[in-house]
């Protein structure tokens, strides 16, 4: 299952900073977790309003790790430290 994530941050944010962020934490809940796969992580190269900031993407082995995965402590820990910087969120997941 492809689980992607799209992230719009608030103006002024560096998203620099934000990419390093989201993919070290990709990085990291890839080596700990053997259902996790491939880990991508894009930034938009254009700045609109309409746009995501940030896309993230993960294989995961199927539905049944999703819940694992958003509770993992890596990926709470990353959500709450981008609490405040974020307009908006939208995830997508399919087979």
């Amino acid at each position: 299952m492809k689980h992607y994530v799209l992230l719009k941050f608030k103006p002024g944010t560096d998203l620099e900073k934000a990419e390093e962020r989201v993919w070290k934490t990709y990085e990291d809940l890839d080596r700990e977790l053997p259902w996790l796969n491939k880990p991508a992580v894009y930034r938009s190269c254009i700045d609109r309003d309409s746009n995501a900031d940030i896309m993230a993407v993960v294989d995961l082995d199927g539905e049944e790790y999703l819940q694992q995965y958003l509770t993992h402590p890596l990926h709470v820990a990353m959500a709450n430290e981008f609490k405040d910087s974020i307009a908006g969120r939208t995830s997508f997941d399919h087979f």
